[in-house]
Parts: C-alpha cells; sequence; structure tokens
C-alpha cells in the first residue's frame, strides 16, 4: 500500500509508469490489489442487491400483476358491487344496475363484464385429466371491451359457441396445451380452444380464459339460473359520450344507482384493488420486510470485508498517521473503498436480477418489468449499506498507533 496516492498512481504494478496526470486512488488500489478477495467481496455485495431487487420487483408483481385485468378494460367508468374489496372476489351486482346507468345523460354506454373466479370454474387438463381452477373473463365480443390486440382480432373465432381463447401465459403444469385447436372441458363441458392471448398469471390465478357471454351462460349454470335482469355481473363498464366531464358523468350515476354499486374512475379502481394488496393484506410488509433483510445482510458482508482490509494493512495505516495524515482522511479512504464496492456489487447485482427476472417471467407467467425509479432506489440503498459499513469498519483505525511500527 502506498503512502501517496499520486505516487502510487503513477507506476502500474508491473513498475511501467503511468500515463502522465493519471490518478489511481488508493481505495481503488487497495480493493483490486487481490482479484481473489475482490470477486468475493463484489460477490457478498451483489447477493445483497440481488435480494433487495427481487423483493422489490416481487411486490411490483403483485401490484401490477393484480391490476392487469382492470387495466385492459376499455372504458371511463366502472361499476362494482360496495362490498367488493378486490376485483377477484366474488361479489356480484344485478344487470339491471347497468339499465339504470344507461339512462344517465353522457353515458353512451353501459356493458357488462363478468370475471368468473376459480371458485366457480374448472378447466380440465387434456394431458392428465386432472381439473384446475381457472379464471374465466366474458362479455359480449361486440362491445370489445378488453383493449388485448389479439382478443378483439379473434373475436369471431371465439364468439361461436364453445369455443374459448387462452392464455398462452397460463402455468402448463396446471392446465395442460392451450394452444389453437386443443379440445377439453370447462366446467364438465366440451370446449374448444381457437386462439392465444398474453396477459399474464397473478397471485390468485395460474391461467387465464376468455369466452363470449353467451357461451358463459352455457357453461356457468348458476349465473344463468336467475331472471335476465337478475343476472350476476362483476364489473359494469360504462363509457362516456364524447366531451362529458368524467367527474360529472360519476356523480350522476352514483346518485342514479342504488347504494349497493359504487361507480369508479380506472384510476380509482386500480388503486383500490392495490390499496387492498398492499395495505390490509400482510404481503406488503413480508416483501419490506425482504427489502430490509437484503439491505442487513449486505451491510454485515460489507463490514466484514472493508474490516478484514483494515486489519491486514495496519502497519500501512500506521505508516501514514505517522506522516501526519489525519483519522479523518484514513476514514474517508474506507468511506471510498466502500463506495466502489456498492457500484460494483450493485453492477453485477443488476445483471443477475435481469436475468432472473426474466426467468420468473417464463416459469410463472408474471409479469416482471424492472423501473427506473426501483433500480435507483436500491442503489441508493445500496451506497447507503456500503458507507454505513465503511463508517463502522473506520473505527478500527482509531486504535492505530504509528509508534506500533518500531515495536
Amino acid at each position: 500500500m502506498s503512502t501517496d496516492t499520486r505516487a502510487a498512481s503513477t507506476t502500474g504494478g508491473s513498475g511501467r509508469r503511468a500515463r502522465p496526470g493519471r490518478v489511481i486512488p488508493l481505495s481503488w488500489r487497495n480493493l483490486t490489489q487481490s482479484k481473489v478477495r475482490l470477486a468475493a467481496s463484489v460477490a457478498g455485495a451483489a447477493f445483497a442487491v440481488v435480494l433487495m431487487l427481487v423483493e422489490n420487483e416481487f411486490r411490483n408483481a403483485l401490484l401490477d400483476n393484480m391490476v392487469a385485468v382492470v387495466l385492459n378494460l376499455d372504458g371511463d367508468l366502472f361499476m362494482t358491487n360496495r362490498g367488493r374489496y378486490m376485483v377477484s372476489q366474488p361479489v356480484p351486482f344485478p344487470r339491471q344496475r347497468l339499465e339504470l346507468a344507461k339512462g344517465v345523460p353522457g353515458v353512451a354506454e353501459a356493458h357488462p363484464f363478468y370475471l368468473v373466479t376459480e371458485e366457480e370454474s374448472s378447466w380440465r387438463n387434456p394431458l392428465t385429466g386432472l381439473s384446475r381452477p381457472i379464471r374465466l373473463l366474458a362479455y359480449d365480443p361486440r362491445a370489445d371491451l378488453f383493449a388485448l390486440d389479439d382478443v378483439h382480432r379473434q373475436r369471431e373465432l371465439w364468439s361461436r359457441p364453445d369455443t374459448v381463447l387462452a392464455d398462452n401465459r397460463s402455468k402448463r403444469r396446471s392446465f395442460g396445451t392451450l394452444t389453437p385447436g386443443t379440445v377439453s372441458e370447462f366446467n364438465g363441458r366440451r370446449v374448444e380452444v381457437v386462439g392465444e392471448f398474453s396477459l399474464g398469471t397473478d397471485f390468485r390465478s395460474n391461467g387465464t380464459i376468455v369466452m363470449s357471454e353467451a357461451n358463459m351462460l352455457r357453461y356457468c349454470p348458476l349465473r344463468a339460473a336467475a331472471p335476465w335482469a337478475l343476472t350476476p355481473v362483476d364489473i359494469g363498464v360504462l363509457r362516456l359520450r364524447p366531451g362529458t366531464p368524467e367527474h360529472e358523468a360519476r356523480a350522476a350515476v352514483a346518485a342514479r344507482l342504488p347504494v349497493d354499486v359504487i361507480v369508479l374512475t380506472k384510476a380509482e379502481l386500480v388503486r383500490k384493488e392495490q390499496d387492498f394488496w398492499e395495505k390490509v393484506t400482510p404481503i406488503g410488509v413480508v416483501f419490506d420486510i425482504g427489502v430490509a433483510m437484503g439491505f442487513v445482510v449486505g451491510l454485515a458482508i460489507c463490514y466484514q470485508v472493508l474490516f478484514a482490509e483494515i486489519a491486514d494493512r495496519l502497519p500501512q495505516f500506521a505508516t501514514l498517521k505517522a506522516i501526519g495524515h489525519t483519522d479523518l482522511t484514513l476514514a474517508r479512504l474506507v468511506l471510498l473503498e466502500g463506495l466502489y464496492l456498492a457500484l460494483l456489487g450493485f453492477a453485477v447485482g443488476l445483471a443477475i436480477s435481469l436475468w432472473l427476472f426474466r426467468w420468473i417471467q417464463d416459469a410463472t407467467g408474471l409479469t416482471t418489468v424492472l423501473r427506473m425509479s426501483d433500480a435507483l432506489g436500491v442503489l441508493a440503498l445500496t451506497v447507503l449499506m456500503c458507507g454505513a459499513a465503511g463508517l463502522l469498519a473506520s473505527r478500527r483505525l482509531l486504535t492505530v498507533d504509528p509508534a506500533s511500527l518500531f515495536d
């Protein structure tokens, strides 16, 4: 270890003179002197980065995938049962509520959207013969309520009797082949897969199929048993006339309807769903704890790395102290080494995490997208983690005695 960062940088490890003006910080030389130790140190920091990124991404996957159906609904206002605390909860309202909404000035269309949960539906795996719960989305194909190009483009196919579209990201292990031409059973009745679309799974549903309203009423006898006006509807999709203020139409529709139904904008419905999963259920807290544990683990690893660096170089630090460097100067060297470790660990951890996200998406069907804000947040946590470790480790420098050089 050199006692002068500029002097140490003017010669490479092989004795060759470096380019004029090139300065290699002493902290960087200390960190990279041993390639084996460098690899182990970066691996430890990267491990913490992967933990934090993956936990954060699981939270995003939960919140994003649970509202994927809502985000793809093509409407301005949405009606749900007031007691429906999450979209996938089977608490419908009678169809006649939609007829009331149609009479409100400014409302151009009011359509029923059926989200039949796993409690009411089952798909027979054509490979194993076993039946598994599956999510069913249904509506009148002519209404084009679901804003996915594949669904819209193939509506003539799935409008036919006894046909469905299947999500190609459904878990194959549960449902077997879901490719076009597959013939199986839904709720004990023969059905044919006539096309595919891509939506993805969530934390409640392992697969999804789309069916016309007419087909749904044939396959779900409990829904069809009610009189037409009382047919259970899960979500009412309202479209407004051009130029109609959304907030005014929302208030007018809400005033027209009984208290058992609420009217929400898409943003409100999305926020209501995400708030339930993040704040009401313990899942949000679990992911917070996961991020915190990643931070603590990384802090412990980085502390051990930096403390070992200091312990191995105590005579050199004593030399620096003997020639007039203060404890603050030496602590800055350790903090700078921690910063380099944080940046290297984050780069490696980010690369590993991106690969993991792709693998998770392929294996589970969950949509995993790393947001720039999340990546920057984890980078800030990594720098804080290594900085705190550097501060803790630098306390060892306070005990360095230059006189020990002459013992």
